[in-house]
């Protein structure tokens, strides 16, 4: 009788080292992914990377001209789009870059903007319009993004417009050699 409790008591203890073994293999953390993605990629799980560091790659559509601390890059089909900040070891984006392809590693960064804060913008685009200071195309395509922003808060059950960005701190042109590697 005192053996059979002793096997049993065995089997229990290594049953549950059996289990904790095996649940401490499954909980190994995923290594983030090496290889640049495109911006597609990028938008499907970047929320859920805010504050991470991130590798991605795009074509630059636009660089802030007067200190050049920020660009933007586009996807092949030119419809996203995400800000790059000039950040780490990158002073400022070269002007040059525009239309070029590049691999940028940086964090990803969110931007918050509460119904307050659009309702403010509307006010100032509808004043500016009133005094002339913008025209009438500039003035309606601001409102629109302002009124789209709306929808998608609605839509998405959230009490601000996100903005995803990121803060750049390092970047390299593409070439063909670097599209082999990718």
């Amino acid at each position: 009788m005192q053996m059979k409790k002793v096997l049993i008591l065995v089997g229990i203890v290594l049953a549950i080292a059996a289990c904790k073994t095996s649940n401490e293999r499954t909980t190994t953390p995923v290594e983030p992914k090496s290889e640049f993605v495109d911006l597609n990629e990028f938008m499907e799980f970047a929320t859920d990377s805010l504050d991470k560091e991130v590798k991605i790659k795009g074509t630059v559509s636009h660089v802030c001209s007067h200190s050049g601390r920020r660009c933007f890059i586009v996807d092949t089909s030119g419809t996203i789009s995400v800000r790059i900040e000039a950040k780490g070891e990158i002073g400022a984006f070269n002007r040059e870059l525009s239309g070029m392809d590049i691999q940028i590693t940086g964090i990803v960064r969110e931007k918050r903007l509460y119904a307050d804060y659009l309702d403010e913008w509307e006010i100032e685009v509808k004043e500016k319009e009133k005094d002339e200071e913008i025209d009438e195309e500039q003035c309606s395509a601001e409102l629109q993004n302002i009124e789209d922003m709306r929808n998608w808060m609605v839509e998405n059950n959230k009490d601000y417009y996100q903005v995803i960005y990121v803060d750049g701190l390092d970047y390299k042109v593409m070439n063909e050699e670097t599209e082999q590697e990718l």
